[in-house]
C-alpha cells in the first residue's frame, strides 16, 4: 500500500520590486517624450501656417543663462537657464486676435489712434535648479527644487507711438515633458561640463494654462532722446499668477515706441544702438515651480510674496535688419528656507538675443 503523499505547500506570489519614490516611471518618461514631440511639432506647425494667412514682420531667438552673468561654471543655481523663440506677424483685419485687441483696446484699456496689431507665437523653456554642486544626488528639502516649464505661447500685441499692449495665452507642461534634464545635461556635454545628476527630484508633472496682459507707457523723450517706459502687468494661471510695476530709461537711438525686454518684437528701431536700464517689483500669489510637489520628497522651502529685478542693457543694430541684444539683471532670491541664511545673495542672470526686424 503506498504512502500518501505529504500536500504541497503554495508557492507564495511573487511580489513586484517597488517602484523608486525619486524618479518618474518609464510610461511617465514615455508619455513626457510624445507630449515634448508634439508641442514641437504644434509649434512648426502654427510657424508654417502663420505666414499663410499674414506676412512675417519680425523674428528673435533669446537666450538667459547665468554663466552669462560670469558666475563660475558649477556655481548654476535657481533660474539658472532659459531659452525663447519668438516670431511675429500681421493680424490681419477680422481675424480672431485682431477683434479681440479690438475690443479689448475699446472697452478695457484705451490704445493709440495709430495702433497696429500683430500676433506673436512663442516657444518657451525655462530651467531651475537648486544651489547645491551638479554632481549631488540627494534630495534637497531646503533649497529650490529641480524644475522646468515648456510652453507654447499666443499672443496679441497692439503698438503704438506711446502705449504698447499684450494679450497673452501659454499652454504647455511642467515636469518631464519639458526637458530640463536632457536640455541641461546636453548644453553641459557641448560645454565639457558635468551632468546634473539630480533631475529625478524634479517638481512633478503638471499642466501649463497662463493668461497674461501687460501695458508698456512711454513718457518724454521728444525726438530721439531719452525717455521712461512704465510697465504694468498681470499674469493668472499655471505657473505664475502674480501681478507686477517696473520702470525703466531708455537712451541712444532707441525705438519710437515703447520696448521691455522680451517685448521689443514690432517696434520700430533705428539703426545704431541704445542702452536701457530699468527695476520691476512683483507681488506673487502662486509659482508652481516652487510650491509645486517634487517627486519623492517633501519640500521645506516657503515662496517670497514679494520679489525684485534690477537690469541694465544694450542694443546693437549689428547689420542690415539684425540686431544683437546683451543685458544683465539681478534678480532677488524668491524663496525662503528654515536652515539658510535670512538673506542669501541675489542672482545673477545674462541674456543674449538676436532679432531680425526690418524697417517698414
Amino acid at each position: 500500500m503506498k504512502a500518501a503523499r505529504a500536500p504541497r505547500r503554495p508557492v507564495p506570489a511573487r511580489r513586484p520590486a517597488p517602484r523608486a519614490r525619486s524618479a518618474p516611471t518609464g510610461l511617465a518618461t514615455r508619455l513626457a517624450g510624445r507630449l515634448a514631440t508634439r508641442l514641437a511639432i504644434c509649434a512648426a506647425l502654427a510657424g508654417v501656417a502663420a505666414p499663410a494667412a499674414a506676412q512675417l514682420r519680425a523674428f528673435e531667438f533669446v537666450l538667459d543663462n547665468d554663466q552669462f552673468a560670469f558666475t563660475p561654471p558649477g556655481e548654476e543655481r535657481w533660474y539658472t537657464s532659459g531659452g525663447f523663440i519668438r516670431a511675429a506677424f500681421d493680424a490681419p483685419a477680422g481675424s480672431a486676435d485682431a477683434r479681440l485687441a479690438a475690443a479689448w483696446c475699446r472697452v478695457v484699456f484705451g490704445c493709440d489712434r495709430d495702433a497696429r496689431i500683430y500676433r506673436v507665437l512663442s516657444l518657451n523653456q525655462t530651467i531651475h535648479t537648486p544651489g547645491l554642486p551638479a554632481s549631488t544626488t540627494a534630495p534637497q528639502p531646503y533649497d529650490r527644487p529641480y524644475a522646468a516649464a515648456l510652453t507654447l505661447g499666443a499672443d496679441s500685441v497692439v503698438i503704438g507711438p506711446s502705449t504698447r499692449q499684450t494679450l497673452s495665452l501659454r499652454l504647455g507642461a511642467i515636469g518631464p515633458a519639458a526637458l530640463g534634464e536632457p536640455v541641461q545635461n546636453g548644453i553641459h556635454r557641448v560645454l565639457g561640463q558635468s551632468p546634473t545628476l539630480g533631475w529625478g527630484w524634479q517638481v512633478r508633472a503638471q499642466p501649463v494654462v497662463q493668461l497674461g496682459w501687460s501695458r508698456l507707457s512711454a513718457f518724454g523723450g521728444a525726438g530721439s532722446g531719452p525717455d521712461v517706459v512704465l510697465r504694468t502687468a498681470v499674469l493668472a494661471g499655471n505657473p505664475v499668477t502674480e501681478a507686477a510695476l517696473g520702470a525703466m530709461l531708455r537712451f541712444g537711438r532707441r525705438p519710437s515706441g515703447p520696448t521691455w525686454p522680451g517685448e521689443t518684437l514690432g517696434a520700430r528701431e533705428p539703426d545704431g544702438w541704445y542702452g536701457f536700464a530699468g527695476l520691476e517689483g512683483r507681488a506673487i500669489a502662486r509659482d508652481a515651480l516652487i510650491d509645486g510637489r517634487p517627486y519623492g520628497y517633501a519640500s521645506r522651502i516657503e515662496r517670497e510674496p514679494f520679489a525684485g529685478s534690477a537690469f541694465v542693457g544694450v542694443s546693437f543694430g549689428a547689420f542690415a535688419d539684425w540686431r544683437l541684444d546683451f543685458s544683465l539683471a539681478l534678480h532677488s532670491v524668491p524663496f525662503a528656507s528654515p536652515i539658510e541664511p535670512a538673506t542669501m545673495k541675489p542672482q545673477r542672470i545674462g541674456t543674449i538675443g538676436l532679432r531680425w526686424q526690418p524697417a517698414r
